[in-house]
């Protein structure tokens, strides 16, 4: 696997990433939807106080892809959601970012894979995973990331660490 270090991939945001005072996030779709949707209070309420905190959060394309398909396919408005997912730092999708997700020594689905791979390029020790995700949490903390759920409201399935 190819290693990157951020600068060199997206040199004019790396300073917004790499404020030393925020936390970084790697948000997947799982808790974004949950955001948008008002499905989970909770997960509302984590991104609102991390927000405010100044926090940076980070997505592959990727979510903005799977976010807004979900919402259009359901008919909801899309306003909400594109203003939320411009508070992120999108990655984007390259043919190495592929071939990075294919490599991945864990037992991933393509998109989780996907987005575990954008999360590496910015590195493991250097932001947070955040996902309503079980599959996708067990591979990150198996790659080394510090991983946390913030649907902790829902009732059908408890949060995933």
């Amino acid at each position: 696997m190819t290693s990157y270090h951020p600068a060199a991939i997206w040199p004019p945001i790396w300073s917004e990433i790499g404020r030393a005072l925020s936390e970084r996030w790697y948000v997947d779709s799982s808790v974004v939807l949950r955001i948008v949707k008002a499905g989970s209070p909770a997960a509302r309420s984590w991104f609102e106080a991390a927000l405010v905190a100044g926090d940076v959060f980070v997505a592959s394309r990727l979510m903005k892809a799977e976010v807004l398909r979900v919402l259009t396919n359901n008919g909801v408005d899309l306003a909400g959601a594109s203003d939320l997912i411009a508070r992120f730092v999108l990655l984007s999708l390259d043919d190495n970012l592929v071939d990075e997700a294919i490599s991945l020594g864990v037992s991933l689905g393509a998109a989780d894979a996907l987005h575990i791979a954008s999360a590496l390029r910015v590195g493991a020790a250097a932001i947070t995973v955040v996902t309503h995700d079980a599959q996708m949490a067990a591979g990150a903390e198996a790659l080394g990331f510090a991983v946390i759920d913030p649907v902790t409201d829902d009732p059908l399935r408890p949060p995933v660490v």
